[in-house]
């Protein structure tokens, strides 16, 4: 089975003294071309099912099952490189900041997360582990790798949600490396204890409470998004009186989670380069999750390296067609961080020329 469709290819029969016949074919019976097309379709529509129907569509004929959809990915998946020998490789530039983040998704009934460390000027991605638990011990372990790979010294700032576990590896490791918390963190936290969605919506809540919540909102953006330390600590000053007066429990626990590691929303006014409010985290966490949605589907162990593997190389260099920053729209993050890639359809058929890889290794 070839791209362009079925071709036949003759093979030897041998035949023993006792009459046996045996078949020396090689184990060919699908191209690279086709191999790399059934997986860059399913790694565009994240379905089985749908990779299945697109190329019974394309070619007219029952060709495929979902078993040897995953076979096609676990042989892609270890024939690609590392994310270090795609870094030696193609020699991306760092920009010195990093973003770090913890992505929870489930595998065989456990909770796995990825501990991944990106460039946020870039979006590319820097390292990567995975863990059963978002601690100290896992973040530091992913923080030795990254500055073993960069230098303490050329680490500029760093950007996270602000996780205990993180936290402290920070102190122990990197105390003097500048730490902003993502302020679209903040206000998402906001909104899930505070019903701030359910104003617009008709008959969803009282008058009087979509008023209450209104200027709530109002309020905690003015401490988050002022244009200084000075505007922030008095709008945090009207936040609290507002809190005290209105006496109810969700606007105080909304208050709490801004008070938690308050200082460190305002560290990007003293850093000149460091920014605040870009969303770097969660528009890296839109393109990954919903890949890593698929994992709870997985059954061996040793498939998940590769599967995260698979997904990170597509995600390097998989264009950002819709990105908000210019710079960006239009790049994939290697291109982003400076690497010469040549123009390319589909990234397993440059990978597999550039580096003489062979995705056929498949018994009949």
């Amino acid at each position: 089975m070839s791209k362009s469709g079925k071709k036949k290819k003759a093979t030897q029969n041998y035949r023993c003294e006792n009459g046996h016949f045996f078949n020396f074919r090689t184990n060919d019976n699908y191209t690279n071309s086709f191999v790399e097309f059934v997986v860059f379709v399913y790694l565009n529509c994240l379905s089985l099912n749908t990779t299945l129907e697109i190329v019974r569509a394309y070619y007219e004929d029952d060709i495929l099952s979902k078993a040897r959809v995953l076979d096609f990915l676990e042989i892609v998946a270890d024939a690609l490189p590392t994310i270090d020998d795609i870094d030696n490789l193609f020699h991306p530039k760092r920009s010195g900041y990093l973003a770090l983040d913890g992505v929870w998704f489930k595998f065989r009934g456990l909770q796995i997360v990825m501990l991944v460390c990106f460039d946020p000027e870039t979006f590319d991605v820097i390292d990567v582990i995975w863990s059963l638990q978002e601690d100290e011990r896992g973040y530091t372990d992913l923080l030795m790798r990254v500055t073993k790979k960069m230098g303490f010294s050329n680490i500029k700032g760093i950007y996270a949600y602000g996780d205990k576990g993180l936290m402290k590896s920070l102190k122990k490791h990197l105390p003097l490396v500048p730490f902003q918390v993502c302020i679209v963190h903040k206000e998402m936290r906001m909104g899930q204890i505070v019903p701030v969605k359910s104003v617009n919506i008709p008959k969803k809540l009282s008058e009087s409470t979509k008023s209450e919540i209104k200027e709530f909102q109002e309020k905690f953006r003015a401490v988050i998004y002022a244009n200084s330390k000075e505007e922030s600590f008095l709008a945090l000053g009207e936040l609290k009186q507002y809190v005290e007066a209105t006496n109810q429990e969700r606007f105080k626990k909304a208050y709490r989670s801004l008070k938690t590691n308050f200082k460190y929303t305002l560290t990007h006014f003293d850093h000149i380069g460091m920014m605040r409010d870009n969303n770097l985290i969660e528009c890296f966490n839109s393109i990954i999750k919903p890949k890593l949605r698929l994992m709870k589907g997985f059954k061996k162990y040793e498939n998940m390296d590769r599967y995260l593997k698979l997904f990170l190389i597509d995600y390097r260099f998989h264009a950002l067609k819709e990105s908000r920053f210019l710079e960006r729209r239009g790049l994939c993050p290697l291109e982003s961080a400076g690497a010469n890639l040549p123009k390319y359809y589909n990234f397993l058929t440059f990978l597999r020329k550039q580096l003489n890889l062979s995705f056929t290794s498949l018994s009949p």
